[in-house]
């Protein structure tokens, strides 16, 4: 079997020329040398595990058919192997290409065969379909940084905006695509293609990190963005005024997990940052002296070193008792040991004593945005010292929300959340941070370059997180609309034969029927074709006969054909071969059917007993509430208006707290929401009727701003400096912390 491919000899011809630029068509041919070097080597090894594996396959299933099968699965991989490795280096060359073709999706979980609707039954391509989906996907969230890169580098290519990683050419999807089209092609079984796809994802991907590396190396060598490099964005309010923020509490939000921090030292900002923050504090000190009875301490004492600082706070660290309370605390015990050792009293310098000041203002908000038992608070308190030295070094900690150990201060707060519940901590995440948090603490002198390495190792695992947590709520929200597509099917359905009996004296067991068991029928008629379709309207007709074969009054046998209508559609939906088979000939036959009570006391209780199709999904939840106020109407449209999803917070009666979730879709159609936990898992709550009267009740916020506890208590800090170097001396003094 030839095929014609643009790799003869085992060498790769120039890509064609098209509509590609020279230079393009110059890169573009140095990536496809290494693809076609590195991936057809590793295809051969996939095709030798996948042979291993059908013949392991074949001893085990000595005699009879399926014996038969599996030899010919392994003949045809044998015979076919060439032309598989050709067929699949030509859908990468052609993905190269057309890189300037329209984007389509290659998303492959969601295959069904053609002409046809949602199916409810396992099919093979959806199966192959997603097992492929989800080989792509895990090698998408291990190698999101360097997919990332290359995205941006063949956007370059292309003259177009950046590819994500389901579009690349070179991308996982790709490679899962191109496999599965070489695998078509050549028609091998589906037994055969299965086996090649586990042993894709147990070999050639787990050599994959190395070909990306491979090939934006190329692509920089090449002058494509040569120095790029990943500075991840933070999204913060374009213009604040603090003074205004100041008035009212701020409302922190965060993320599932923190965002992914950067391996670079980002440039200080203006040198008048700290400044701005010692101006701050000399007015608060001014404020307070003005406010306190009696005189100030006017002794002149020597001024410590920044190293004797910094030396001091190394022997802190190495003592047995490490936690040394607060930073007025630990300060009080610095000078206590100065004053031993130089036997005089002494004090630190100005900058240095604004540092401890301006730290523990920060810290004492954050207590407050913390829950007192988490393990964020004992990652915090691990933490104050290594952040005090590095402060003392670095005042830029203060003035750059950017700073690596800002950063890695934001991720640890996160997991001491008050409003963080219990079903959000992930046993994963947590290692995480403690590993961060060690690597801190096992510099003594808590250098940059520390918390830098620290936050670099956080990355991987946060962006591994981040990326299935938001896998995990899209398929939850598709999973969401699917079930309120069944649950519409099957209330039309219900009407569809409520109309269709009404007037009609049925016996109540019929009657019990064709709502348990039928009902089901047409609601998959309705789901999978459509109201228009003939599928539906040969499904009423059926229903006009069974309502007429119920009615009728005598002996007269069942009509075969539409017994055997009835046995069949029953079995679609699920039912066993004898279930359906009773249940079909008390519908077909009626009245005539042998009134046998026993069989039909246990056929009615294997009905009640199974579960049925979107049984439940549309119960009016707020049915037997009154009529919405305006104002619960309102909320209810803006709820009903979160498309994007959106964070809101919810009293959890259980444990007398406030906690927050994922707003993560709702529906006005059918009044459902989809409340989900900080790690995309589905969590028990209030139908979108019910939120909307919580939220004029006062019980559910919607939160507005997005901020680590850390992050909103520094917003707190600043917003209380700047209202008291704003007002008139001593009409702030309440609000002093």
């Amino acid at each position: 079997m030839a095929v014609a491919t643009g790799f003869e000899g085992g060498k790769p011809r120039p890509l064609p020329a098209g509509e590609l630029p020279p230079r393009v068509r110059r890169v573009l041919g140095n990536l496809q040398r290494i693809i076609s070097s590195e991936l057809e080597r590793q295809l051969h090894v996939v095709l030798h595990e996948a042979e291993v594996e059908l013949s392991r396959a074949l001893e085990r299933a000595r005699g009879g058919q399926s014996e038969l099968v599996r030899g010919e699965a392994l003949r045809s991989l044998r015979q076919l192997a060439p032309q598989l490795i050709a067929g699949f280096l030509h859908e990468l060359e052609e993905g190269l290409s057309n890189l300037h073709a329209a984007r389509s999706s290659r998303n492959l979980a969601g295959l069904s065969p053609p002409g046809q609707g949602l199916s409810l039954l396992d099919d093979t391509e959806m199966t192959e379909g997603a097992v492929l989906d989800d080989i792509a996907t895990r090698s998408d969230s291990r190698n999101s940084l360097a997919l990332q890169l290359m995205g941006q580098r063949f956007g370059v290519l292309a003259g177009a905006p950046a590819f994500d990683a389901e579009h690349l050419p070179v991308g996982p999807h790709a490679l899962c695509h191109a496999l599965r089209n070489a695998a078509a092609n050549v028609a091998l079984p589906m037994e055969v293609r299965l086996a090649l796809y586990r042993q894709l994802d147990r070999v050639a991907m787990a050599h994959y990190p190395g070909l990306l590396e491979a090939l934006n190396a190329r692509l920089a060598a090449d002058g494509i963005l040569p120095h790029l490099s990943f500075v991840p964005v933070r999204l913060r309010p374009a213009q604040r005024d603090p003074a205004r923020e100041a008035t009212a509490p701020v409302r922190a939000v965060a993320t599932a997990v923190p965002p992914t921090v950067t391996p670079t030292l980002l440039p200080a900002p203006s040198g008048d940052g700290f400044a701005g923050l010692q101006d701050l504090l000399a007015r608060r000190r001014l404020l307070l002296a003005k406010l306190r009875s009696g005189g100030s301490d006017e002794r002149v004492r020597q001024a410590l070193g920044g190293e004797e600082v910094l030396a001091a706070l190394r022997r802190l660290r190495a003592s047995p008792t490490k936690n040394c309370g607060s930073p007025g605390d630990i300060r009080q015990t610095l000078l206590a040991q100065a004053r031993q050792l130089h036997g005089h009293g002494v004090t630190l310098a100005d900058a240095d004593s604004d540092v401890f000041e301006l730290f523990g203002l920060m810290l004492g908000h954050l207590q407050r945005e913390l829950d007192s038992h988490s393990a964020g608070v004992a990652l915090v308190e691990r933490l104050t010292l290594p952040l005090l030295q590095l402060a003392l070094r670095d005042r830029r900690f203060f003035a750059d929300s950017t700073h690596p150990a800002r950063m890695l201060l934001d991720a640890v707060s996160l997991a001491g959340a008050r409003w963080l519940a219990a079903d959000d901590l992930d046993a994963q995440w947590l290692g995480l941070l403690q590993r961060a948090v060690a690597t801190v603490e096992d510099d003594p002198d808590a250098s940059a370059e520390t918390f830098v390495a620290a936050n670099h190792a956080l990355q991987d695992g946060l962006q591994a997180a981040a990326r299935r947590y938001e896998m995990a709520e899209r398929r939850q929200v598709e999973a969401a609309r699917g079930r309120e597509k069944l649950a519409l099917a099957r209330h039309r359905a219900s009407r569809e034969i409520a109309q269709l009996v009404a007037g009609c004296q049925l016996p109540r067991f019929h009657h019990m029927l064709l709502e348990q068991a039928w009902t089901d029928v047409l609601a998959l008629a309705l789901l999978r074709n459509g109201e228009a379709s003939e599928a539906w309207r040969t499904a009423c007709e059926t229903t006009r006969a069974i309502i007429d074969a119920i009615g009728a009054n005598g002996e007269q046998a069942a009509d075969p054909g539409l017994l055997a209508k009835v046995e069949d559609a029953l079995g679609h939906v699920g039912y066993h071969a004898e279930d359906a088979s009773a249940i079909a000939r008390q519908l077909a036959n009626g009245r005539a059917e042998a009134a046998d009570l026993a069989s039909r006391t246990e056929l009615v209780v294997q009905l009640k007993a199974r579960a049925r199709l979107g049984q439940d999904q549309l119960a009016g939840a707020g049915s037997h509430l009154p009529s919405r106020t305006a104002a619960q109407q309102a909320a209810f449209a803006r709820l009903g208006a979160t498309s994007d999803g959106c964070w809101i917070e919810l009293h959890d009666d259980a444990h007398d707290r406030v906690v927050r979730r994922r707003l993560a879709w709702t529906s006005a159609r059918s009044g459902h929401a989809l409340l989900l936990n900080r790690r995309s898992l589905r969590v028990d709550g209030d139908d979108l009727d019910g939120l909307a009267r919580r939220l004029v009740a006062g019980e559910v916020g919607i939160v507005e701003e997005d901020y680590y506890p850390a992050e909103a208590a520094w917003q707190a800090t600043l917003g209380n400096l700047h209202r008291i170097a704003g007002n008139p001396v001593g009409e702030e003094a309440d609000h002093e912390p």
